[in-house]
This record gives structure tokens, C-alpha cells and sequence, in this order.
């Protein structure tokens, strides 16, 4: 393989880490310790950690240590701001367009969405939500719309609105998925954009308050 590959494969494991929650926000990310945990060489390893660092998901700390960003609020806020916007067009454009395919497929995840609640199993929560929301980006038929909003989501590292929202957070965000999907299947364009403007506006609240309470992730 070559070095290309090796370096594209370091930087999408390691961003995966990131986006994920595995290396935790403040967490160093040492070329030391990534090259033998990934089986590959210092090059490749160093050139994924440059796109990271380029990408700001990875920051200098004090003693010059390539550590994982920790978001401030404004940041976040800001990041929110921009993501209602584009997310608001993807879905406006996935109203007109989405198939019955992928409405079928929004009906299952939305299913699981509430087995998942039931269960109070918030780490799937958390992995449903990203599997409706990428859904919906795919169905507005728009490439560069759905890389700009997975780059954005991404950006998001290691947060997540299920992991520090209450039990009642949690119901509203499934209901909200549920009365999503109508709205897409009734293709009522207006409505859809209104609603995430509010479900993203819930997401950003929570999350933030969770930062003011020191929430670890």
C-alpha cells in the first residue's frame, strides 16, 4: 500500500477516534504511540496528524503536544448556527426528492430510535440520530451540501446531545425524528425546515448546558 493510503487510512481511523469520543477531548495524540497502534510507520502517521492539526480537531497544547480540541460554547454556537442553515436546505431539498426507499429505511431507524429510548440505551441513541440525520443529507441529492454538513457534524467531536440531556430531552428528540419523517413523506418543505430549526436549537442548548456543567465529553 502506499503511502497515500496508508496516510488517508491513519487520518480517517484516527478522525473516526475523535468524532467518536474514543480520544476524548484534551487527550493527547502522540505519533509514538499512534504508528504502533495503527501498524504503521512514523510517515504516514505524521502526515494524518498535519491534516488533523489543519482540520483544527487537533491544537498545540503548552508544551507543544498534539492534543484533541476541546470546543468552547461559542464555538459550538457558532458551529450550530451554520449547521441549521445548511441542514435546513438539505432538508427542504429532501423533501421534494427523498424515494420511498429511503422513507422506508427513515421508518426503521425511527423504529429503533424508540426501542432504543425505551431501553435507555443512549449510546444507541446516539448512533441512530447521525444514521437519520446522514439519511436525510444523502436523500437531498446535493453532494457538496452532504460533505460540507458531515465535515461540519464532524467537527462536533466527542459531544453528543443524548449523552448530557435529560430523560426528557431525549423523549422530545425522538418524537421530533418521528414527526420529521411525516413531514418529509407529506413533503411539506416549510414545515420540515421549521421543525429541525427547532430540533437543532434544542441539540445546541443541551449541549451547551452541558459544558457549563463541566460535562466530561
Amino acid at each position: 500500500m502506499s503511502t497515500d493510503s496508508l496516510s488517508e487510512r491513519a487520518y480517517q481511523e484516527l478522525r473516526a477516534a475523535i468524532i467518536g469520543g474514543r480520544i476524548a477531548p484534551g487527550e493527547a495524540v502522540l505519533e509514538v504511540e499512534v504508528g504502533p497502534m495503527l501498524r504503521m510507520s512514523r510517515t504516514p502517521v505524521r502526515e494524518a496528524l498535519l491534516h488533523l492539526e489543519l482540520e483544527g480537531y487537533l491544537v498545540r497544547d503548552g508544551a507543544s503536544r498534539l492534543v484533541v480540541h476541546r470546543l468552547s460554547a461559542r464555538e459550538v454556537a457558532e458551529m450550530f448556527v451554520v449547521r441549521e442553515l445548511l441542514e435546513g436546505e438539505a432538508v427542504r431539498l429532501a423533501a421534494s426528492c427523498i424515494s420511498d426507499e429511503e422513507l422506508t429505511r427513515l421508518a426503521e431507524l425511527i423504529a429503533a430510535d424508540r426501542r432504543a429510548l425505551r431501553r435507555r440505551r443512549f449510546d444507541e441513541l446516539a448512533g441512530i440520530n447521525e444514521q437519520i440525520h446522514g439519511l436525510i443529507m444523502i436523500a437531498s441529492r446535493n453532494r457538496t451540501l452532504s460533505d460540507l454538513l458531515r465535515h461540519l457534524r464532524g467537527r462536533i467531536a466527542g459531544l453528543d446531545a443524548f449523552a448530557v440531556g435529560s430523560p426528557d430531552d431525549q423523549q422530545q428528540f425522538v418524537e421530533e425524528h418521528a414527526v420529521l419523517l411525516e413531514l418529509l413523506r407529506d413533503g411539506d418543505e416549510d414545515a420540515a425546515v421549521a421543525l429541525l430549526g427547532d430540533h437543532l436549537g434544542r441539540a445546541r442548548d443541551v449541549l451547551l448546558q452541558g459544558l457549563q456543567d463541566g460535562d466530561p465529553r
